[in-house]
Protein backbone atom coordinates (compact mmCIF):
# COMPACT_ATOMS: atom_id res chain seq x y z
CA UNK A 1 0.00 0.00 0.00
CA UNK A 2 0.96 3.79 -1.10
CA UNK A 3 2.74 4.95 2.35
CA UNK A 4 1.25 8.88 1.14
CA UNK A 5 -2.05 7.33 0.99
CA UNK A 6 -4.72 6.62 4.41
CA UNK A 7 -7.49 4.17 5.12
CA UNK A 8 -10.78 6.19 4.21
CA UNK A 9 -13.44 6.51 7.13
CA UNK A 10 -16.42 8.54 6.54
CA UNK A 11 -17.42 10.97 8.85
CA UNK A 12 -20.54 13.45 9.35
CA UNK A 13 -20.07 15.88 11.79
CA UNK A 14 -23.92 17.30 11.49
CA UNK A 15 -25.44 18.80 14.53
CA UNK A 16 -21.61 18.46 15.94
CA UNK A 17 -20.21 21.46 17.82
CA UNK A 18 -16.64 21.61 17.55
CA UNK A 19 -13.27 23.39 16.81
CA UNK A 20 -10.71 22.55 14.07
CA UNK A 21 -7.14 22.65 15.03
CA UNK A 22 -5.12 23.49 11.82
CA UNK A 23 -1.83 21.62 12.20
CA UNK A 24 1.23 22.89 10.07
CA UNK A 25 3.44 19.91 10.10
CA UNK A 26 7.17 20.52 9.24
CA UNK A 27 8.36 22.54 6.43
CA UNK A 28 8.85 20.52 3.27
CA UNK A 29 7.96 17.09 5.09
CA UNK A 30 4.44 17.31 3.64
CA UNK A 31 3.21 16.37 7.13
CA UNK A 32 0.18 19.20 7.82
CA UNK A 33 -2.73 17.85 9.35
CA UNK A 34 -6.27 18.80 10.83
CA UNK A 35 -7.75 17.42 13.72
CA UNK A 36 -10.93 17.75 15.00
CA UNK A 37 -12.29 18.49 18.72
CA UNK A 38 -15.72 17.84 19.76
CA UNK A 39 -16.86 20.40 22.54
CA UNK A 40 -19.51 18.34 24.15
CA UNK A 41 -17.99 14.84 23.97
CA UNK A 42 -14.27 15.95 24.28
CA UNK A 43 -13.57 13.51 21.49
CA UNK A 44 -10.57 14.18 19.24
CA UNK A 45 -10.04 12.81 15.34
CA UNK A 46 -6.97 13.77 14.44
CA UNK A 47 -6.06 13.59 10.61
CA UNK A 48 -9.22 13.97 10.18
CA UNK A 49 -9.31 15.50 6.66
CA UNK A 50 -6.75 13.03 5.52
CA UNK A 51 -8.71 10.01 6.77
CA UNK A 52 -12.22 11.05 4.76
CA UNK A 53 -10.37 11.41 1.73
CA UNK A 54 -7.38 8.96 1.72
CA UNK A 55 -4.90 11.46 0.95
CA UNK A 56 -2.15 14.00 2.82
CA UNK A 57 -3.50 17.32 3.45
CA UNK A 58 -0.10 19.02 2.29
CA UNK A 59 3.00 21.15 3.02
CA UNK A 60 2.58 23.42 5.95
CA UNK A 61 -1.20 23.88 6.97
CA UNK A 62 -1.71 27.15 8.15
CA UNK A 63 -5.36 28.59 8.62
CA UNK A 64 -9.37 27.61 7.99
CA UNK A 65 -11.97 29.59 7.55
CA UNK A 66 -15.77 27.89 7.24
CA UNK A 67 -18.34 29.72 4.70
CA UNK A 68 -21.56 28.62 3.51
CA UNK A 69 -21.13 25.02 4.84
CA UNK A 70 -18.05 24.21 3.48
CA UNK A 71 -14.54 24.92 4.87
CA UNK A 72 -11.54 26.36 3.45
CA UNK A 73 -7.93 24.86 4.67
CA UNK A 74 -5.00 27.38 3.96
CA UNK A 75 -2.00 24.90 2.65
CA UNK A 76 0.66 27.39 2.60
CA UNK A 77 4.21 25.67 1.38
CA UNK A 78 1.71 23.79 -0.93
CA UNK A 79 0.49 26.94 -2.76
CA UNK A 80 -3.78 26.37 -2.37
CA UNK A 81 -6.58 26.21 -0.46
CA UNK A 82 -8.30 22.82 0.19
CA UNK A 83 -12.11 23.19 -0.03
CA UNK A 84 -14.29 20.83 2.04
CA UNK A 85 -17.74 19.73 3.31
CA UNK A 86 -17.44 21.29 6.90
CA UNK A 87 -19.48 17.84 7.75
CA UNK A 88 -18.21 15.38 5.98
CA UNK A 89 -14.85 16.79 5.69
CA UNK A 90 -14.55 15.09 1.38
CA UNK A 91 -12.54 17.28 -0.66
CA UNK A 92 -14.88 19.84 -3.16
CA UNK A 93 -12.18 21.62 -5.21
CA UNK A 94 -8.88 23.11 -4.69
CA UNK A 95 -8.00 26.86 -5.23
CA UNK A 96 -4.46 27.33 -7.05
CA UNK A 97 -1.82 30.05 -8.45
CA UNK A 98 -1.27 31.29 -4.79
CA UNK A 99 2.53 31.68 -4.22
CA UNK A 100 1.99 31.41 -0.47
CA UNK A 101 -1.33 31.87 1.22
CA UNK A 102 -2.05 32.40 4.68
CA UNK A 103 -5.97 33.46 5.23
CA UNK A 104 -9.30 34.02 3.70
CA UNK A 105 -11.74 36.24 4.22
CA UNK A 106 -15.00 36.40 2.58
CA UNK A 107 -16.67 39.62 1.16
CA UNK A 108 -19.78 37.96 -0.58
CA UNK A 109 -20.93 34.80 -2.19
CA UNK A 110 -18.99 35.74 -5.11
CA UNK A 111 -15.68 37.76 -3.38
CA UNK A 112 -13.27 36.24 -1.21
CA UNK A 113 -9.77 37.95 -0.17
CA UNK A 114 -6.73 35.72 0.26
CA UNK A 115 -3.39 37.58 1.97
CA UNK A 116 -0.08 35.95 1.10
CA UNK A 117 3.54 35.88 2.36
CA UNK A 118 5.44 36.13 -0.88
CA UNK A 119 3.04 37.44 -3.44
CA UNK A 120 3.12 41.07 -3.15
CA UNK A 121 -0.28 41.33 -3.20
CA UNK A 122 -4.02 39.78 -2.34
CA UNK A 123 -5.56 37.34 -4.28
CA UNK A 124 -9.42 37.71 -5.21
CA UNK A 125 -10.86 34.74 -5.36
CA UNK A 126 -14.11 33.77 -6.92
CA UNK A 127 -15.69 30.84 -4.32
CA UNK A 128 -18.13 29.62 -6.66
CA UNK A 129 -15.68 28.89 -9.21
CA UNK A 130 -12.92 28.63 -6.74
CA UNK A 131 -10.97 30.61 -9.49
CA UNK A 132 -8.83 33.61 -8.79
CA UNK A 133 -9.55 36.72 -10.35
CA UNK A 134 -8.04 39.63 -9.74
CA UNK A 135 -5.07 40.85 -7.59
CA UNK A 136 -4.66 44.01 -5.07
CA UNK A 137 -1.23 44.94 -5.46
CA UNK A 138 0.21 45.33 -1.95
CA UNK A 139 4.40 45.48 -3.05
CA UNK A 140 6.40 48.30 -4.59
CA UNK A 141 10.14 47.69 -6.09
CA UNK A 142 11.76 50.05 -3.44
CA UNK A 143 13.30 49.02 -0.10
CA UNK A 144 13.12 48.44 2.65
CA UNK A 145 9.58 47.74 1.83
CA UNK A 146 9.61 46.31 -1.44
CA UNK A 147 7.05 43.00 -0.11
CA UNK A 148 4.40 43.86 1.67
CA UNK A 149 2.97 40.29 2.78
CA UNK A 150 0.12 40.28 4.54
CA UNK A 151 -1.65 38.01 7.18
CA UNK A 152 -4.33 38.75 9.10
CA UNK A 153 -7.39 39.93 6.92
CA UNK A 154 -9.82 42.11 9.48
CA UNK A 155 -13.17 43.86 7.87
CA UNK A 156 -14.18 46.78 9.54
CA UNK A 157 -17.76 48.15 7.58
CA UNK A 158 -16.38 49.28 3.81
CA UNK A 159 -12.75 48.84 4.88
CA UNK A 160 -10.11 45.26 5.42
CA UNK A 161 -6.97 45.95 7.59
CA UNK A 162 -4.03 43.98 6.46
CA UNK A 163 -0.68 43.37 8.78
CA UNK A 164 2.35 43.23 6.85
CA UNK A 165 4.52 41.17 9.17
CA UNK A 166 7.31 40.04 7.37
CA UNK A 167 10.48 42.20 7.60
CA UNK A 168 7.76 44.99 7.70
CA UNK A 169 5.86 47.72 10.07
CA UNK A 170 2.90 48.73 8.16
CA UNK A 171 -1.04 47.67 8.39
CA UNK A 172 -2.81 48.27 5.01
CA UNK A 173 -5.58 49.93 4.79
CA UNK A 174 -8.11 48.66 1.93
CA UNK A 175 -11.27 49.37 0.30
CA UNK A 176 -13.82 46.49 -0.21
CA UNK A 177 -16.04 48.95 -2.85
CA UNK A 178 -12.47 50.08 -4.75
CA UNK A 179 -10.61 46.43 -3.70
CA UNK A 180 -7.17 48.84 -3.62
CA UNK A 181 -4.88 50.02 -0.73
CA UNK A 182 -6.35 53.38 0.14
CA UNK A 183 -3.78 53.57 2.96
CA UNK A 184 -1.49 52.61 5.33
CA UNK A 185 -0.38 52.97 8.98
CA UNK A 186 2.71 52.89 10.65
CA UNK A 187 2.97 50.85 13.44
CA UNK A 188 5.71 48.32 15.66
CA UNK A 189 8.27 46.05 13.98
CA UNK A 190 6.75 42.83 12.51
CA UNK A 191 3.01 43.11 13.11
CA UNK A 192 2.43 39.93 13.81
CA UNK A 193 -1.14 39.55 14.37
CA UNK A 194 -4.56 41.57 14.85
CA UNK A 195 -7.69 41.59 16.06
CA UNK A 196 -11.00 44.14 16.35
CA UNK A 197 -12.86 44.59 19.56
CA UNK A 198 -16.33 45.97 20.08
CA UNK A 199 -16.10 49.81 19.36
CA UNK A 200 -14.51 48.62 16.11
CA UNK A 201 -11.05 49.70 17.24
CA UNK A 202 -8.25 47.74 15.47
CA UNK A 203 -5.77 45.96 18.32
CA UNK A 204 -2.43 44.85 16.81
CA UNK A 205 0.31 42.87 18.46
CA UNK A 206 3.98 43.47 16.78
CA UNK A 207 6.77 41.09 17.64
CA UNK A 208 9.85 43.51 17.74
CA UNK A 209 12.01 41.61 15.14
CA UNK A 210 15.14 40.34 15.90
CA UNK A 211 18.70 41.36 16.17
CA UNK A 212 20.53 41.75 12.76
CA UNK A 213 16.57 42.70 10.90
CA UNK A 214 17.32 44.49 8.29
CA UNK A 215 14.14 46.92 9.33
CA UNK A 216 15.23 46.87 13.19
CA UNK A 217 14.81 45.05 16.34
CA UNK A 218 13.04 46.99 19.10
CA UNK A 219 10.77 45.69 22.48
CA UNK A 220 7.24 43.96 21.29
CA UNK A 221 4.40 46.11 21.68
CA UNK A 222 0.39 46.18 22.02
CA UNK A 223 -1.19 48.90 19.92
CA UNK A 224 -5.11 50.14 19.44
CA UNK A 225 -6.05 51.91 16.35
CA UNK A 226 -9.04 54.39 15.33
CA UNK A 227 -10.42 52.34 12.06
CA UNK A 228 -12.30 55.50 11.33
CA UNK A 229 -9.30 57.59 11.61
CA UNK A 230 -6.43 55.44 10.98
CA UNK A 231 -4.52 56.72 13.85
CA UNK A 232 -2.45 54.78 16.77
CA UNK A 233 -4.56 55.67 19.66
CA UNK A 234 -1.51 54.35 21.97
CA UNK A 235 1.32 51.97 22.11
CA UNK A 236 1.86 49.65 24.84
CA UNK A 237 5.44 48.21 25.23
CA UNK A 238 5.81 44.87 26.81
CA UNK A 239 8.84 44.51 29.72
CA UNK A 240 11.90 43.12 27.47
CA UNK A 241 13.22 42.93 24.21
CA UNK A 242 13.26 39.18 24.98
CA UNK A 243 9.36 38.86 25.12
CA UNK A 244 7.68 35.93 22.68
CA UNK A 245 4.96 37.67 21.47
CA UNK A 246 1.96 35.55 19.82
CA UNK A 247 -1.78 35.60 18.59
CA UNK A 248 -4.03 37.44 19.95
CA UNK A 249 -8.11 37.30 20.16
CA UNK A 250 -11.00 38.60 22.05
CA UNK A 251 -13.81 37.57 23.85
CA UNK A 252 -17.63 36.91 22.46
CA UNK A 253 -18.81 40.49 23.61
CA UNK A 254 -15.09 42.00 21.82
CA UNK A 255 -14.78 43.66 25.60
CA UNK A 256 -11.39 41.98 26.38
CA UNK A 257 -8.34 40.75 25.19
CA UNK A 258 -6.60 37.59 25.17
CA UNK A 259 -3.11 37.43 23.77
CA UNK A 260 0.45 35.37 23.89
CA UNK A 261 3.70 36.67 25.85
CA UNK A 262 5.10 34.17 27.11
CA UNK A 263 2.38 32.90 29.13
CA UNK A 264 -1.07 34.10 28.44
CA UNK A 265 -2.59 37.01 29.32
CA UNK A 266 -6.33 38.81 29.26
CA UNK A 267 -7.15 42.52 29.71
CA UNK A 268 -10.49 44.86 28.98
CA UNK A 269 -10.31 46.94 26.12
CA UNK A 270 -10.45 49.81 28.31
CA UNK A 271 -7.16 49.00 29.70
CA UNK A 272 -4.06 51.69 29.24
CA UNK A 273 -1.13 49.53 30.68
CA UNK A 274 -0.82 45.75 30.26
CA UNK A 275 -1.68 43.19 32.68
CA UNK A 276 0.96 42.27 35.37
CA UNK A 277 -0.38 39.02 36.05
CA UNK A 278 -1.22 36.22 33.54
CA UNK A 279 -3.87 34.20 33.65
CA UNK A 280 -1.95 30.87 32.28
CA UNK A 281 1.48 30.03 32.86
CA UNK A 282 3.60 28.97 30.15
CA UNK A 283 5.09 26.49 32.39
CA UNK A 284 8.07 25.41 29.91
CA UNK A 285 5.16 25.27 27.10
CA UNK A 286 5.70 26.60 23.73
CA UNK A 287 2.00 28.44 23.28
CA UNK A 288 1.43 28.69 19.42
CA UNK A 289 -2.05 29.26 18.81
CA UNK A 290 -5.00 30.87 20.60
CA UNK A 291 -8.52 31.18 19.40
CA UNK A 292 -11.77 31.83 21.85
CA UNK A 293 -15.11 29.84 21.76
CA UNK A 294 -17.14 32.37 20.35
CA UNK A 295 -20.08 30.90 22.13
CA UNK A 296 -18.66 29.31 25.43
CA UNK A 297 -15.95 32.10 25.33
CA UNK A 298 -13.69 29.12 26.71
CA UNK A 299 -10.22 29.58 25.82
CA UNK A 300 -8.18 26.63 23.81
CA UNK A 301 -4.20 27.23 23.47
CA UNK A 302 -2.09 24.99 21.64
CA UNK A 303 1.34 24.35 22.76
CA UNK A 304 4.18 22.71 19.92
CA UNK A 305 5.99 20.95 22.01
CA UNK A 306 9.63 21.00 20.05
CA UNK A 307 8.45 21.61 16.86
CA UNK A 308 8.95 18.24 15.33
CA UNK A 309 6.46 16.22 17.77
CA UNK A 310 2.97 15.96 18.30
CA UNK A 311 1.06 18.84 19.71
CA UNK A 312 -1.20 19.70 22.41
CA UNK A 313 -4.00 21.88 22.85
CA UNK A 314 -5.63 23.30 25.84
CA UNK A 315 -8.91 23.91 26.88
CA UNK A 316 -9.59 26.54 29.75
CA UNK A 317 -12.80 28.28 30.94
CA UNK A 318 -12.84 32.61 30.65
CA UNK A 319 -11.09 32.62 34.71
CA UNK A 320 -8.51 30.53 33.51
CA UNK A 321 -9.76 27.02 34.76
CA UNK A 322 -8.38 23.86 33.36
CA UNK A 323 -11.43 22.30 31.30
CA UNK A 324 -9.24 19.66 29.15
CA UNK A 325 -5.97 18.82 27.64
CA UNK A 326 -5.89 16.73 24.33
CA UNK A 327 -2.93 15.32 21.55
CA UNK A 328 -3.01 17.04 17.89
CA UNK A 329 -0.91 17.19 15.22
CA UNK A 330 2.72 18.15 14.76
CA UNK A 331 2.54 22.51 15.24
CA UNK A 332 -0.99 23.30 16.08
CA UNK A 333 -1.07 26.88 14.56
CA UNK A 334 -5.28 27.64 13.97
CA UNK A 335 -8.29 27.29 15.60
CA UNK A 336 -11.49 26.91 13.57
CA UNK A 337 -14.83 27.04 15.46
CA UNK A 338 -17.80 25.63 13.47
Amino acid sequence: MDEDLFPITPYNLYGSRGVFIVNEGNYLYGNGSLSYYDINSKEVINSVYSLANGVPLGDVAYSMTIYDGKGYIVVNNSSSIKVVDANTLLHFGTITDLPSPRHILFLNDESAMISDLYARGISIINPKTLSVVGKIKTGGSTMPFYQHSTENLVKIGNKVFTNCWSFDNKVLVISTESLAVIDSIEVGIQPLAMVKDKNNNLWVINDGGYAGNPVGHEIPSLMRINSQSHQVEFRLNFPSLNDIVGQIATTPAGDSLYFISNNIYKMSIDDTVLPQEPLIQKNGRNFRALGIDPITGDVYVSDAVDFMSEGAVYRYASNGAVIDTFDVGIIPGNFCFN
